[in-house]
Formats: structure tokens, sequence, C-alpha cells
């Protein structure tokens, strides 16, 4: 047995300094993961693994080899005309090159997971600009945390570690000298962690924009707050989070889903990245900066890969293997029927998406590449097995903070399963051929 360093793919924080004791063929012991972090090793020897291709035959999903899974599969793609792809954030960043390569090979419609989560940021930044922040910043020179809509206690659970309790560079004291704000209409675990210096805004929901619009109207300036409070924060609370705001040193606003995924987000969005750039205007001596708090470990990749290779982040038509302009995300494709057969990479959209688009999705056929069992496998017409990007096969991935990661091969697959770079290498060459 050897003691291996390794990088967790449980989540998009991609710690890199989890130990497994292995042998070469099984890990026997994992140190320093979470429970998020643990679960995807354990994925390994889980009744939820996926280690058998499927075929869909009379109505029934019944197993089948690799290459009978990609025959078919291939057999479905050659009959399409309208082939949507999707997925692709939870595997490597050469995967996700080989998905965007095989969309423009069948002039299909490719889309990531972040188009409904942290993608709506970056979006909104090409009109007001986003001035972003990396964890090792946030350990060394942070002095304000603000957690917006965020609940990073249970959906990133070492954040708080790395970031909070760390001592850094220019942070020797740690949790001392740091400050955190958490702005939320519920009351979370990540309450929890608050100190006597700490403030916790329980703000109505539906209501951050106004309280984003008020801050702004006070051009961050504690001297003229309205005495009936904002947004179910009273005047002494908010008149608290101006100081800290004008005083901080170095910044950090994270954003959560509970902004990215309100029913008015995109002015959500838009309006505190405003805010941000108005906050690093008016100060004379500190810097605010924004973090986006992605779920899957990978979800940045895909924006990175897309914006390198086609200058463009999301949401990539191909006609006659070109790629052309769109208005169309995921959600559009789906509601308006305008796809005829759909492979979904890593990702379980009958399970994600509202059961309206779920049922379209369903009412067509779908190639599932994925490595754990799911809604989506119930209706799948061909399912291909993957490997575990992290510990069964190598590759890079994006961290939440856009730094890149390379992850190493742990042990070796089952046999007979591919990564899915080589599921999607197979499939763009059989239909290359064909």
């Amino acid at each position: 047995m050897v003691d291996k360093r390794t990088t967790c793919t449980g989540c998009s924080l991609l710690c890199d300094d989890v130990i497994v004791r292995t042998d070469g063929l099984y890990i026997d012991e994992i140190f320093g993961a979470c429970l998020k972090g643990k679960e995807k090793y354990d994925l390994i020897t889980s009744k939820n693994r996926l280690l058998t291709p499927f075929i869909r035959e009379d109505g029934e999903l019944v197993k089948t080899s690799i290459d009978k899974a990609l025959e078919k599969a291939i057999g479905i793609i050659e009959k399409s005309s309208k082939p949507l792809l999707y997925g692709f954030s939870t595997v490597s960043s050469q995967a996700q090159l080989k998905g965007i390569e095989l969309a423009k090979l069948i002039n299909g419609f490719i889309d990531s997971n972040s188009i409904i989560c942290q993608g709506k940021v970056l979006n909104a930044s090409k009109q007001t600009g986003i001035t972003l922040t990396t964890i090792s910043e946030a350990i060394n020179k942070a002095d304000l945390l603000i957690f917006w809509g965020a609940n990073v206690a249970e959906s990133i659970p070492r954040l708080l570690n790395k970031v909070l309790f760390s001592r850094g560079k220019f942070r020797m004291t740690g949790r001392e000298i740091k400050t955190i704000i958490i702005i939320d209409p519920v009351k979370t675990a990540s309450f929890g962690v608050m100190g006597v210096r700490d403030i916790a805004l329980k703000v109505e929901p539906g209501r951050d924009i106004e309280l984003i619009r008020a801050l702004k109207e006070e051009c961050c300036t504690p001297d003229s707050i309205p005495s009936t409070g904002v947004s179910g924060i009273d005047r002494d609370d908010l008149k608290r989070l101006l100081i800290q705001l004008t005083n901080t040193e170095n910044g950090i606003i994270f954003i959560g889903q509970g902004i990215v995924g309100s029913s008015n987000n995109s002015e959500v969005i838009q309006e505190l990245l405003e805010l941000v750039q108005m906050i690093n205007i008016r100060q004379q001596k500190g810097r605010m900066s924004v973090m986006m708090l992605g779920g899957h470990y990978n979800m940045v990749g895909f924006e990175h890969v897309a914006l390198s290779l086609l200058g463009k982040n999301h949401s990539l038509q191909f006609s006659d293997n070109k790629l052309i302009e769109t208005s169309n995300t995921i959600i559009s494709k789906i509601n308006n029927d305008d796809f005829d057969c759909s492979i979904i990479v890593g990702s379980d959209p009958i399970s994600h998406l509202p059961w309206k688009l779920s049922k379209k999705l369903a009412s067509k056929p779908i190639i599932l590449i994925d490595n754990k069992k799911s809604a989506t496998l119930n209706f799948a017409d061909v399912c291909v097995p993957s490997a575990i990007t992290g510990i069964e096969c190598g590759g890079l991935a994006y961290r939440l903070d856009h730094v890149p990661l390379e992850l190493e091969k742990i042990i070796n697959p089952p046999n007979n399963i591919f990564s899915d770079e080589e599921i999607l290498s197979k499939l763009y060459e059989g239909l290359k051929r064909g």
C-alpha cells in the first residue's frame, strides 16, 4: 500500500490535498475528503455504479456489449438531423473538447449544465465586466467574505475551512480577522460558523434586487441609510453591511445558486456585478471581487474550452460543420421540440429539469454516457458506462475560481470501461467513417 496525494472531484472546489491509500488495484483508505468527496470515491464499489452497456429492445433495457451499444448509438445519430448534446460538467476538459468536435461533425447543438447555473453570471459580465479572484487570494488576503444565496457548509463543505479558517500570508490571524456576511432568505447550516463580529442578513425571498439597488443608491456611504430598512433588513444591519463594504481591504462576494436560480436572475446578477464595479471605483484602499459557486467539478471547464475554441462560452449551434449564431439555449431547444435525439454526458436532466421539459426529452431517443445510474437511464435508448475521471482516468479540470488542475489516474477502471473522452472519440470516428 502507498499513500498518494490526489485531487478530489467531489465538487467544484477540487481539493488537491486529499490522500488515498492504494495498492494500484483498489483504494483502501481516504484521508482529508469531505462527505461529498468520500461519496465520489465510494462510487467505485457502489450499487449505483454503471458497469454494463444497455440498449433498449422491445421497450426494455437489456445488457449488451460495448461494441453493440456504440453501434446502436451511431445508428441513432446518423438518422438524426437535429441532435442535442448536453451535460459535460462532470467530465475532463479533453472530453468536453471531443464533445464539441462531435457536435460540429453532426451539425448538432451542444450546451453544458452551466447555462442553467453559474454560466448566467458570465453572460451578465459581458455587459458589466467582472472582477474575479482565486482561492489563494481568499486565503492570503481576504478580510471580508460575503456568501450571497449560498449554503457553502453543505454544498461545498471544505470551502469555509480553506478561505475562513486558514492562516494566509497576509492574514496570519486567520479567522480572528476575517468577517463573514451571509445574505439568505432562510437560515442554513452555514449560519453555524458565524461569530460575534459576523453579520447574518435574512433577506425577504425574491427581494435581493431591492437590497442591491439600495446599496448602489447609497454608493457605499453609511451616512444616509433608509430608516425603514430594505428587503426585510433593518437600518442597523444595513448600516453594518455598508460599513463593511466601505472599509474592507480585500472583500469577496461568493455568488450562490440562491441568486442564480431566482426568478429575475438576469437583473439581479447584472445589478450585483454593477455594485461590485461601483465599490471598486469608489474604494480608495481596497478591492471587491466575486467568485461563482458552481456545483459540478468541471462546470467552468466547458466555458473555457468553448471560449478558447470558438469564442463563445455556451449554446453552440453548428450547421454545415460551422458555428452559427443562435438565441437558443438547452431550455428553449427542448421546450420547442427543436431536436430529434439527445446525447447526455455525465448528467441527469430527467431528474434536474422541470417535468414538462423532462417529458419532452424522454419522448425522443436518448444516448447516455455516464458512470452511475440515474433517472435518465430509465428512459435511455443506449447507455455506455464510463470511467470515473480523477480516479480511473486522468484529464484537465477547472476549479470554481477558474484555475486549471490536472487530474491523475489512481487505479485502473473495470474491464471494457472507457473514459468519456474515449467513448466520444469512438462515436466521432464511427460517424466519420460512416
